[in-house]
This record gives C-alpha cells, sequence and structure tokens, in this order.
C-alpha cells in the first residue's frame, strides 16, 4: 500500500538499509535515511504531477486519490501511457487547489506499484533532476552539489542534501574538502536553528576544509565545562575536526577529556569513537598520540575495557605493563573488565603477559578457560587447516 509523507520531518523518519560507509561523525540514526536519490535508483518509475479527488470507500474505509501526472522523471513501460493514476491513500487536497506531488513506483504483477512519495514544489523535482545524474565516483562534484544545497529555502531540499551528506564515506569528503565553505559552515555550527544531530558532521566538514580561525572557533566549542548538552552530543566530530586542524592542541584536549572522570560518560565515548577514527584513517602516523589517549583511559574502571579491547585489536602492545596493573585494583573487578583484560593478555606475545597467564591459570583457570573458549569461538576460520 501506497505510504503518505506529508511533510519533512516524516520523510525524516524513514528507515533503509544502512549503508556500508558512511561519515563516522554523522549520528547512527541518520545513516539509515535513504535520501530521496536513493529512492529515484530503486524506483522504475519516477512520476511528478497534481493530487485530485481524494476519496474514501465507504465499505472498507481505504483511501484513493488520483494523481495526474505531469512529467515523468523516470519512466517504465508499465505505465503504458497512462496520465493519471491511483494511489491506494487518502491524501488531502485542500480546496480545489491541487497538491503537487513526487511518487517512487516499482512494478507488482506488470503494473506501476507505488511505494513511497512526497509533497514536490518545483524546486525538489529539479534538485532530484540533477541527483540523479549524479556519479558517485566523482566526490568532489557530488558532495559540492549537496554542500550548495543546504541553504535551500525548501526545507525537503536541504534536509535530503544533509543526508547525502552523512552517507557519504570519510574518503569521499576529504576528497572533496575545497567544495566546503568554512564561512558557511561556521555559520551552521553556531546556529542555534541547526539540527544538534548535524553538528559533528559539519565540524568534520570544517576540520577537513578550514584553516587556523577555524581551530579557534571549533576549540571554544569544545572548551566549555561542562559541554552543554547540544555540542556534547556533537563532540567526536568537533574533537575531529580540532584534531585535524591543530593537532598538538586537539589531542592534547583528548587525552585529557578521557583522563577526566568528571567528564560525562557521552562525551568520553565520543572522544573514543575520535581516536578509533583517526588510528584507522592515520594508522602509525598519529599511534604516539593514539596510546597517550588509551594510557589516559585505563585508570578508569568504567572505560578501561575500551581502550584495553582496542590496543588488543591493533596489535598495540606498548603498555601491556600498565593493562596489567589494572586487574588486581578493585575498580576494575568488574567480570567485563577483568576478561578483556585476560583476552589482551593471551593475544600479547610479550613475556610479561605470559607470565600472568601461568600465574592467572593457578589462581583461576576458569576464567582463563572461558576467555580462551571465547577467543577459539571467534577466531578467524584458517582455510589451510585440515581436519583431523
Amino acid at each position: 500500500m501506497f505510504r503518505f509523507v506529508a511533510v519533512v520531518v516524516a520523510l525524516c523518519a524513514l528507515i533503509a538499509p544502512a549503508p556500508a560507509i558512511a561519515c563516522t561523525f554523522c549520528a547512527g540514526e541518520l545513516r539509515s535515511k535513504q535520501t530521496l536519490r536513493m529512492h529515484f535508483a530503486a524506483a522504475k518509475a519516477v512520476l511528478h504531477g497534481q493530487l485530485k479527488n481524494p476519496r474514501f470507500d465507504p465499505k472498507t474505509d481505504d483511501g484513493f486519490t488520483d494523481l495526474h501526472i505531469t512529467t515523468a522523471l523516470k519512466d517504465d513501460a508499465a505505465r503504458a501511457g497512462q496520465g493519471v493514476i491511483t494511489l491506494r491513500s487518502y491524501l488531502p487536497v485542500v480546496g480545489n487547489t491541487p497538491t503537487e506531488y513526487l511518487v517512487f513506483c516499482g512494478i507488482s504483477n506488470g503494473k506501476l506499484d507505488p511505494t513511497f512519495g512526497v509533497p514536490a514544489t518545483a524546486a525538489i523535482v529539479e534538485y532530484l533532476k540533477v541527483a540523479s545524474k549524479l556519479d558517485d565516483a566523482d566526490a568532489p562534484t557530488k558532495l559540492g552539489y549537496f554542500f550548495k544545497q543546504l541553504e535551500s529555502p525548501d526545507a525537503t531540499v536541504a534536509t535530503d542534501a544533509f543526508f547525502e551528506l552523512a552517507h557519504a564515506s570519510d574518503a569521499d569528503i576529504i576528497k572533496a574538502s575545497k567544495q566546503f565553505d568554512s564561512v558557511k559552515l561556521r555559520k551552521l555550527l553556531a546556529s542555534p536553528e541547526t539540527p544538534a544531530e548535524r553538528l559533528g558532521v559539519f565540524a568534520f566538514l570544517l576540520g577537513v576544509s578550514g584553516g587556523p580561525d577555524d581551530a579557534t572557533f571549533l576549540a571554544a566549542l569544545l572548551k566549555d565545562s561542562p559541554a552543554s548538552e547540544r555540542n556534547s552530543g556533537a563532540f567526536g566530530g568537533l574533537l575531529a575536526g580540532y584534531i585535524l586542524l591543530a593537532p598538538k592542541d586537539g589531542w592534547a584536549l583528548a587525552a585529557g577529556v578521557l583522563g577526566d572522570a568528571k567528564q560525562s560518560y557521552s562525551v568520553r565515548l565520543s572522544t573514543i569513537v575520535t581516536v578509533r577514527f583517526f588510528q584507522a584513517t592515520r594508522g602509525n602516523d598519529c599511534k604516539a598520540e593514539v596510546l597517550k589517549c588509551c594510557a589516559a583511559l585505563l585508570p578508569h574502571g568504567d572505560l578501561a575495557d575500551q581502550a584495553i579491547e582496542d590496543l588488543r585489536r591493533w596489535g598495540y602492545w606498548e603498555l601491556t605493563t600498565e593493562v596489567l596493573a589494572q586487574y588486581a585494583k578493585p575498580t576494575h573487578a568488574a567480570p567485563i573488565v577483568r576478561r578483556c583484560i585476560v583476552r589482551y593478555a593471551l593475544c600479547c606475545p610479550d613475556d610479561t603477559a605470559k607470565g600472568f597467564i601461568a600465574a592467572l591459570r593457578q589462581s583461576d583457570p576458569k576464567l582463563v578457560k572461558h576467555v580462551e573458549d571465547v577467543l577459539d569461538l571467534f577466531a578467524p576460520a584458517n582455510p589451510l587447516k585440515k581436519n583431523p
């Protein structure tokens, strides 16, 4: 049945499969928003026209509305030249004024099957005509176009353009850095009208495209203590932008936040995400800074397991002595933390870790066996290993 989406808020609530890669600093729920361009790509036909004759079937209470087609942005033979199609939903028309509407259709039993639609001004139609032709391989052109549309007076266009930026990979954002206007980004970040969930993405865009003045701007947002509710939700993106523009000061701030138990749990988690981002994208170039951040987190039992597991996954064994020293602390007695330390020690090639495990096999053999079993369960299959 046709799903009616009458306003932008409803458009924002639509859920679609999340892409494999998206901007790290886009809020998770935003990554799942399907853009108009995605709907266009999936549809067999995309039709624009006017809604007329909304009505209910008195026998079933089912609603119907006619769409008088004026433009086919994408067509299919199943339409068979129809100038009017009926949507299985009651879409109100105010008085005698037809409502412009954009409908995306699949094919069912050889006939058009309208599956999604939005009220569509001329601005939306023109926007989609351009957006649907953009080449994903040309990140600068694609993202440059969507960045310009952020200031569209049409709210649906501006919202959809942001979703496109949020779906972009970190690599594509960096490739398109020259397309982003830092002055415009600062205005968006400073404006109370900008939805809070967009701040992290805008801060990251500013980090890849800005200069010294922008570093100062981001520093002012980050150094509010405690962070405002608005900025705390975007702390990871703000911090990433700051590190990109002022690495020395940015990394010092990251380590300071992680080592400060007075900081909110959400702010410290966001900082961990930022550290992971740089480790994944910069590797050895920022290893020293990443290790300092992990070291700052180790003494804190509430989040130590995050740092320890990251160190294990990355094969960073430089902090082995510090990691193992946490095991006996009452603050680190939670089972999840102790299992994490044992898992690290089982994987670590250092003699110190081997000695730690040997001693633990005597004092708590069940724990060691449990962690070993879990490691074996999730170990990657070895295609060269033959079954006995």
